[in-house]
């Protein structure tokens, strides 16, 4: 389970969606965080220049007032702003020459330790402090102003609520980004999605085509996208690929008809010269010949069959079989033969197994199989038709304890009329795996060749794995 999990895991990373959804959930958390972040900086940006603002205009009315009034004018306005905003008023200090407090909310200056940062006369700075007129002390933005007679002039803001409220907004900024973590994926997720769906519509198209579905087109959702025109594409290349199947069939058929025929009265004619023939040499040539114009008889009626299959022609024929006595009858049509040949020739299925094939085509298909291990299978003594289930598929065989096929080779033994070089000395069309794989096909499956258990030659035929 852990091992099947962990290639679950594998393919997933290893796909295209994962591979599309990762980026699009990049992207759209950068640009969020670059807007989040962008607004943060501005809004801290905002409230320093309003704090700044707000100071810099105290300072300057108590500046003026100085200059209009000298310290008395000063200390009136100071005492009248405190009088009059009470606890709203902002941070103001008078201090003498010697330090002492002269008015103001503040007791004292503050100490320099107290300060955050380097205080330079005339510098901005912050610092938590008491006003006399509060029990809690505060954050506040201060600057200093050096009078001529050696005072010192404090003016500033409490900074508190400001920083509350920021750190609120930065609390709001944070959740929107936790927010947009979940939203972007799902985003991303029908993004991809969106674009598999659109895929995978092609892909079972093509898997359909080659199965032998020519007319199946890819389905269009009239959006005019990328992926509508190659819809489009794909499906006028589909259509010329039908005609062209479709004129090829009909050439083909037409070829192996049209050629059956002559041959067929080739035959005749060579049994009619066999019998009248008088001299022993000549009659073994007319059975050569005869034997000869069965062979291409069955290269023709097999290479027809083939075609029809490839097409997808006889899908309306399909049954359900149960395999069991399916495969017990073919055994039994083969067994003579097969122990003329020294072969002891068995059926293996489980009990109720049953699938949809197309009998005649799948029996003809598995003789070809057992007809083959018969002249092949040099040396072994058994050849055994089979049928089991196997990760999820029902799978039809043939297996032999004879030299088997390297692997090598066998790719090779698949193509058409593809015969091994050990094997051409045997008479045969070479057509027996390739009448197979296309019986195979035509069942949306396969043609495996694997060893057999214990040696030789497995045929297997996977049926829904194509």
């Amino acid at each position: 389970m852990r091992e099947k999990l962990r290639r679950r895991a594998a393919r997933l990373l290893r796909s295209t969606s994962f591979r599309l959804f990762v980026p699009v959930v990049l992207f759209q958390l950068v640009a969020t965080g670059g807007v989040l972040a962008f607004v943060w900086i501005s809004s801290q940006q905002s409230v320093r220049d309003e704090q700044h603002a707000l100071v810099e205009d105290l300072r300057d009315d108590l500046l003026a007032a100085y200059e209009d009034g000298g310290m008395a004018g000063l200390r009136t306005t100071i005492d009248t702003r405190l009088r009059a905003e009470g606890r709203r008023a902002p941070v103001m200090l008078l201090a003498g020459p010697d330090g002492r407090r002269v008015t103001g909310n503040l007791d004292a200056l503050p100490p320099r330790g107290d300060v955050r940062g380097d205080w330079q006369q005339g510098d901005w700075f912050s610092t938590t402090l008491y006003r006399s007129d509060f029990s809690q002390p505060e954050l506040m933005t201060l600057v200093e102003a050096r009078l001529p007679d050696g005072s010192t002039l404090l003016a500033g803001v409490e900074t508190g609520r400001d920083l509350k409220l920021q750190r609120s907004f930065e609390q709001a900024l944070l959740a929107a980004l936790l927010l947009a973590l979940p939203l972007t994926m799902l985003v991303a997720f029908l993004t991809s999605r969106l674009v598999g769906r659109r895929v995978h519509d092609m892909a079972q198209t093509a898997h359909r085509v080659g199965a032998g579905a020519f007319d199946a087109r890819v389905p269009l959702d009239g959006s005019g996208d990328a992926f509508d025109e190659l819809a489009g594409e794909i499906n006028g290349m589909l259509a010329r690929i039908e005609t062209l199947v479709g004129e090829l069939r009909v050439v083909a058929e037409g070829l192996a008809h049209d050629l059956r025929s002559p041959v067929t009265r080739l035959r005749s004619a060579l049994e009619q010269a066999a019998v009248e023939a008088r001299d022993p040499a000549a009659e073994a040539a007319m059975n050569r010949a005869l034997a000869e114009a069965d062979t291409l008889t069955r290269i023709l009626t097999t290479a027809l069959q083939i075609g029809r299959a490839e097409a997808g022609i006889g899908r309306e024929r399909f049954e359900q079989t149960a395999l069991g006595p399916f495969l017990e009858d073919l055994a039994a049509l083969y067994e003579p033969y097969a122990e003329d040949e020294g072969f002891a020739l068995t059926a293996e299925a489980p009990e109720g197994l049953a699938v949809l094939l197309h009998r005649e085509l799948m029996g003809q298909a598995l003789g070809n199989l057992v007809d083959n291990a018969v002249k092949y299978a040099q040396g072994g003594n058994a050849i055994t038709v089979f049928a089991a289930r196997h990760n999820g598929h029902v799978v039809l065989g043939v297996r032999d304890n004879g030299p088997g096929i390297p692997e090598a080779q066998r790719e090779a033994a698949l193509q058409r009329f593809g015969r091994l070089d050990p094997t051409r000395s045997v008479a045969g069309t070479g057509l027996g795996l390739a009448l197979a794989e296309a019986v195979a096909k035509l069942h949306d499956g396969r043609v495996e060749l694997t060893d057999a258990p214990g040696g030789g030659l497995e045929v297997r035929l996977v049926l829904g794995a194509g």
